[in-house]
């Protein structure tokens, strides 16, 4: 018996959809599409980012610079807890720090910059797990350092000791930042005079200044002056700028009342803390006495440029044809 023509046609079935109803299901699955990212990333905490980087200004050993410590909250609704958990050591580099913490470039619309429990310890920096962060702000943390005077030269890298960390949002990244440490280049010397002009047995002051052109230390700097004929000396002394965290700038000056050497020499001078030398001299023959200074020598940046000045000595009897009173 033949059973086709009775077979059960309902698995067969398929019920047909009307366009407008077509429209409303392609409509719905764009919409949950759409939606899917946006509600993954509303369940999902982005980690606090770290960024360090040195000032970009030429530095020699002796030298200072900046140390700058970016922690940002990439969440845009999300306020990060915990922040923090490095360190960052400087001794392989000889470097130390020589201000406290300081707060600058915070952004955001969470108010105050966030509280911090950072440290420093000579050569290190710690940043405690204890900061908050609001959506979406970040802060600058700036530190001075000082690079000793037998730091190394070429590109050295100052090193996270390991990943930021959040309670709320991971672990981020750790970071590095790249200095290079250049040799000093050579002094120059500059010379000048309070009065260009002084009558016989009058007297004025010379003025002699080592400059130091580098973001670092020189040492061993020396130069002589001898004074013309016409000039003696009646007494010398130097002054220095007060010393800002770095080393104070020392030399030995020597420069006799009666003679007419003035010896500059063993001079340490740091960037920070300029000086010169201040020679009292009188006018002993007349005529224009020319000052021309040796060069400038070191032992760490090689020898730079002397310094030349001059005065007229003019006669106190006569001057300019008159017969003076």
């Amino acid at each position: 018996m033949n059973l086709a023509p009775f077979r059960d046609e309902t698995l067969a079935y398929r019920p047909r959809t009307t366009p407008l109803q077509r429209t409303r299901l392609a409509a719905r699955a764009l919409i949950a599409l759409v939606a899917a990212p946006s509600l993954l990333m509303a369940d999902t905490i982005l980690a606090p980012t770290l960024t360090m980087e040195f000032s970009s200004a030429p530095l020699s050993p002796g030298g200072v610079t900046v140390l700058t410590i970016t922690i940002a909250n990439p969440n845009p609704s999300t306020t990060l807890t915990g922040v923090g958990g490095f360190s960052v050591d400087l001794s392989p580099l000889k470097m130390t720090t020589f201000t406290g913490l300081g707060v600058s470039g915070c952004v955001g619309s969470n108010g105050a910059p966030p509280a911090h429990a950072t440290t420093t310890a000579s050569s290190v920096i710690t940043i405690d797990p204890t900061l908050s962060f609001g959506p979406g702000n970040s802060c600058t943390y700036f530190f001075d350092i000082f690079l000793a005077n037998d730091a190394a030269l070429g590109m050295q890298n100052a090193e996270s000791s390991n990943a930021i960390t959040s309670a709320n949002g991971g672990t981020g990244n750790s970071a590095q930042a790249p200095v290079t440490v250049v040799a000093p280049s050579a002094p120059y010397l500059t010379a000048s005079v309070y009065a260009l002009s002084i009558p016989q047995f009058g007297k004025t002051f010379l003025q002699l200044t080592p400059v130091n052109p580098n973001n670092g230390v020189l040492t061993g700097v020396a130069f002589t002056d001898t004074l013309p004929a016409g000039l003696t000396i009646v007494g010398a002394g130097s002054s220095c700028s007060e010393a800002v965290h770095t080393g104070t700038s020392t030399f030995n000056l020597t420069a006799v009342a009666g003679t007419n050497l003035i010896s500059f020499s063993e001079g340490i001078l740091y960037p920070t803390n300029p000086c010169y030398v201040l020679v009292q001299v009188e006018g002993i023959e007349l005529g224009l006495q020319t000052i021309t200074t040796s060069t400038i020598t070191t032992t760490n940046a090689g020898e730079g440029d002397g310094a030349t000045t001059s005065i007229t000595v003019f006669d106190q009897v006569f001057q300019d044809g008159f017969e003076q009173p």
